[in-house]
């Protein structure tokens, strides 16, 4: 339920996940997480100099620079450590949905959640226990596979389902408001 279109927050709006939603939103907070890196310096870049070596080792050793037996020796080291770097890296991914999947845990194991969005700040009850949070401490806002997720700068991300919300036109202009306020203290922020 919203408050008369005047007032400028939203809610409050009271729900509890279901298992699906909780495994939707601790898969992508473990996505999230493991990207937080960037997706060019830890996935495409190793790559990129995997097959530069391959490409630039083959060359010398049809070319007679080097021998073919050096050139093989490359080949075979260079895949080696590419093998090596996408299994650590598949690792650090695992863990990330590991952890995603903890940061989700308070919020299945709660009774009950109450969300409200104000004009400056949003609140959380999580079985009594208040969260209030400023949205200068929000990183963005984003509506994915049926989820409102608030991510924080630092922590867990706030998931609301939009099932919880009146329709689809109060979902819009929820994240209207919220990618609205988060971008205006992102772009403040950039300024300084």
């Amino acid at each position: 339920m919203t408050a008369d279109c005047r007032s400028e927050s939203f809610g409050p709006y009271a729900f509890t996940l279901t298992p699906a939603e909780v495994e939707a939103a601790a898969a992508r907070a473990g996505l999230r997480l493991a990207l937080r890196g960037g997706l060019l310096a830890r996935h495409l870049a190793p790559l990129t100099a995997f097959v530069l070596i391959i490409v630039f080792a083959s060359v010398l050793a049809l070319t007679g620079v080097i021998s073919r037996r050096a050139g093989e020796a490359t080949l075979i080291l260079a895949a080696a450590a590419f093998m090596i770097q996408r299994l650590a890296n598949h690792w650090r991914v695992r863990r990330a949905r590991l952890e995603g999947r903890a940061a989700i845990a308070r919020l299945q194991s709660a009774g009950a959640v109450t969300a409200t969005f104000e004009n400056d700040a949003l609140s959380l009850d999580v079985d009594g226990r208040m969260q209030r949070l400023c949205y200068t401490d929000c990183d963005e806002a984003e509506d994915a596979g049926g989820l409102i997720y608030v991510w924080l700068r630092e922590g867990a991300p706030i998931v609301v389902p939009t099932r919880a919300l009146a329709d689809a036109e109060e979902a819009a202009r929820l994240m209207s408001r919220l990618t609205g306020r988060i971008g205006a203290i992102r772009g403040a922020d950039s300024r300084r």
